[in-house]
């Protein structure tokens, strides 16, 4: 219950934040877009959230939030001026702001707004695939997170790090949380990276 309650001061902190950056003069509307990430994860609903806090409390504000692929893509969203704030993984954030990796040569001018909560990857798997260890994922059918994920970048670099080329040594897939949960159950994969 204790973590419960940070979380919440935490979200509630964030959401002042927001009031604070992009409160609008009292004679206009103002809408904002927070971009977020997959319905099955955590972005989405917490975006959701504070979209619904701000457009209640906020005179004259109408946000909204919007599903995308995550990190990544919330970054170059607020880069082309389509999102006024979204989530995003602290690898993720550096490399827009140093404009390195997937944001090579187009720096984003991303300021960090607050830290909600601590992430922790996870690499998951079930009994009967033979993968105890991160060298096991070799030869295996595996999820690195969807597309322009803060999940993707992380896993690509903790894979690296252990000597696994994604390209050649797994089979790759490129999968949501929601899709990789229900994939592994399915058994269409042996494992899955999720943060």
């Amino acid at each position: 219950e204790g973590s419960m309650q940070a979380y919440a001061r935490a979200a509630l902190a964030a959401i002042a934040a927001w009031a604070l950056v992009a409160t609008p003069s009292q004679a206009q509307q103002s809408r904002i877009s927070i971009t977020t990430g997959g319905t099955g994860g955590v972005y989405y609903p917490l975006g959701g959230g504070m979209a619904n806090i701000l457009s209640k409390y906020v005179p004259g504000m109408h946000a909204t939030a919007e599903v995308t692929g995550g990190s990544v893509d919330n970054l170059k969203l607020i880069s082309a001026g389509k999102s006024e704030g979204g989530f995003s993984m602290v690898d993720a954030a550096w490399d827009g702001y140093k404009g390195q990796d997937k944001f090579k040569d187009a720096p984003v001018a991303a300021r960090t707004l607050m830290v909600l909560y601590p992430n922790r990857m996870q690499v998951v798997t079930v009994e009967g695939t033979g993968i105890g260890k991160l060298s096991d994922l070799k030869g295996k059918r595996v999820s690195t997170g969807s597309p322009g994920s803060g999940v993707e970048v992380m896993a690509l670099r903790v894979l690296e790090a252990a000597g696994i080329d994604p390209k050649k040594d797994i089979k790759q897939e490129r999968l949501g949380a929601a899709e990789s949960v229900n994939a592994i159950k399915d058994r269409k994969i042996d494992a899955f990276f999720w943060v």
